[in-house]
């Protein structure tokens, strides 16, 4: 009889947080199906964690297993609660992946920028009952009867069947620490193969070359790469409000692409598709070559200039792509509580790299902060212009400051990207400037939220900025046939800069550039599995 109490009072302990976290979750959310899968899942999970107090017989590691155990499977059902509040779905592995590619900065940035008051109360509420929970009672031993062989087999049975069920109903995507030990060791294993980036700056490109004759004109080309960008948030792509003034006045020296997504909408996912060969249909060649390796295959000095912090858990897989340019900087390098840099340091660093030129090819890579979130902390008091309401799905005094920051920083964005063309149009060289982002970001237009996350995504988070400028040495040697509206996906970006720069390789393929005369359409397939004109179409 009492081990039945015992077995009753730990259930009891677990089930309280259960049950917290699920209310929680209904309180303020549409009850959902998937919510009682996680309910059980986490009811499956606690008995498995009980399980092994069954085999240690002292008392005093007993106490500290439980302890321990107890206090991590509340932390790892908070947390579930806190993701599911705040994006409506349940924790997966592109999370994940953003985690990992994010720096403290980030991670700070994100917490302050998504907390409120419910969430605040739950937290609080949460954190107090578990702890009161866990050191209230007096932990006992669970299974205080003699151990036999028969015992022994019932629990490692229940054990085992708990872990299979899980596994065979799928239940097991719902639990955090199988989430978090998948998706490690599969960052890990992408991370070791993007290794040889840095020590291989030419690739494994056959047959290169360039088209054009070799001359002893300067060639300057510059490639920004944009952050969380929404292109419908762009004056110059018809928004209600003036957030480009400065590009929309040189918009008749421009290329303006008005259909061109990105194939996912995080960093990561994104970039290591756009900088390289990979793409849905062949994503394992993300470790094939990238457009920098191409670039330096014929000749060229590539730079990469950065305000990304290039660390995580593991070495970016960014930054080891971007490894292979010749020469790189990170101008956002330590980490100073919630101070952050703004792009125009990384403009004065694009200047000091002009100046020290030493080959007369050069391409250069910026990748900027852009409009990533903390909106407020992107952008200096100089362009704090928009403080009236704005037009809204979604209306609240939070929404409306939280749109404000974001078209601020677009504004300076615009200012930005203006400077670098005004700077390389005065070197009078052989160049170009192209600028797009590396995914959309949702501004409360689809969805109740900012932000992008591919477990709840939009339309918005897709949608890029895709935008060139040819000098007049450039436009003179190359012509460009333009069409606005074709469909593209830029996971297909090396073949464009091949085709921009007159490189061919075996590997390249001129149809699958959006500036070439031969280009092929093609299905753009997001998240490697939707087929995006179809299902926005709906």
């Amino acid at each position: 009889m009492r081990n039945n109490k015992t077995k009753i009072k730990f259930l009891y302990l677990f089930f309280i947080p259960i049950t917290l976290a699920f209310l929680f979750e209904n309180i303020f959310k549409e009850i959902s199906l998937k919510a009682f899968y996680n309910l059980i899942e986490n009811l499956l999970f606690a008995i498995a964690l009980m399980c092994p107090l069954y085999f240690i017989k002292k008392i005093k590691w007993n106490k500290i297993y439980f302890v321990v155990v107890y206090l991590f499977f509340c932390f790892c059902t908070y947390f579930e609660s806190a993701y599911y509040y705040l994006f409506n779905t349940y924790f997966s592995p592109s999370a994940i992946f953003v985690i990992f590619e994010s720096n403290l900065n980030e991670a700070k940035e994100f917490v302050s920028f998504y907390i409120d008051t419910p969430l605040l109360f739950f937290t609080l509420i949460f954190t107090l009952t578990s702890f009161i929970l866990v050191f209230k009672y007096e932990v006992i031993e669970l299974f205080n009867i003699k151990r036999t062989k028969k015992t022994t087999i019932k629990v490692v049975s229940v054990f085992v069947a708990i872990l299979l069920f899980l596994k065979i109903s799928t239940l097991i995507v719902f639990n955090l620490p199988y989430l978090i030990i998948k998706s490690n060791l599969e960052y890990y294993k992408e991370s070791e193969i993007f290794g040889n980036y840095k020590e291989n700056k030419n690739g494994n490109f056959h047959d290169v070359k360039r088209l054009i004759n070799p001359n002893q004109d300067e060639e300057l080309y510059v490639i920004i790469i944009g952050e969380s960008t929404n292109r419908y948030h762009l004056g110059i792509y018809d928004y209600y409000r003036q957030t480009t003034p400065k590009l929309s006045k040189i918009k008749d020296e421009l290329l303006i692409y008005n259909n061109v997504i990105s194939p996912h909408a995080y960093s990561v996912g994104a970039l290591t598709k756009i900088l390289t060969l990979g793409n849905y249909e062949s994503p394992e060649k993300v470790t094939k070559g990238s457009i920098i390796q191409l670039i330096n295959s014929v000749g060229f000095d590539t730079y990469w200039l950065s305000n990304q912090r290039p660390i995580g858990p593991y070495e970016s897989l960014i930054t080891k792509i971007s490894m292979s340019a010749k020469y790189s900087k990170f101008i956002t390098t330590t980490i100073a509580g919630n101070s952050t840099v703004l792009d125009g340091e990384l403009v004065k660093e694009l200047d000091k790299t002009i100046k020290q030129l030493k080959n007369k090819k050069n391409v250069i890579f910026l990748h900027l902060m852009g409009t990533h979130h903390h909106y407020e902390n992107r952008y200096p008091n100089i362009f704090n212009k928009f403080l009236d309401n704005p037009i809204t799905n979604f209306k609240s005094k939070e929404n409306f400051e939280k749109i404000n920051h974001y078209d601020n920083t677009i504004l300076y964005n615009d200012f930005l990207i203006t400077d670098i063309l005004n700077k390389v149009s005065k070197l009078n060289k052989k160049s170009f400037v192209l600028y797009f982002s590396d995914h959309g970001e949702e501004m409360f237009n689809d969805l109740d939220m900012a932000g992008h996350n591919e477990d709840v995504y939009s339309k918005n988070m897709f949608d890029v900025p895709f935008i060139l400028w040819q000098s007049p040495k450039y436009i003179l040697e190359k012509n460009i046939p333009f069409a606005a509206n074709r469909k593209y996906m830029i996971d297909d970006l090396i073949h464009g800069i091949a085709d921009l720069l007159d490189i061919k390789s075996k590997e390249t393929n001129p149809s699958r550039s959006i500036f070439n005369d031969n280009f092929i359409s093609r299905k753009r397939i997001i998240k490697d599995t939707i087929d995006y004109d179809t299902f926005f179409k709906k």
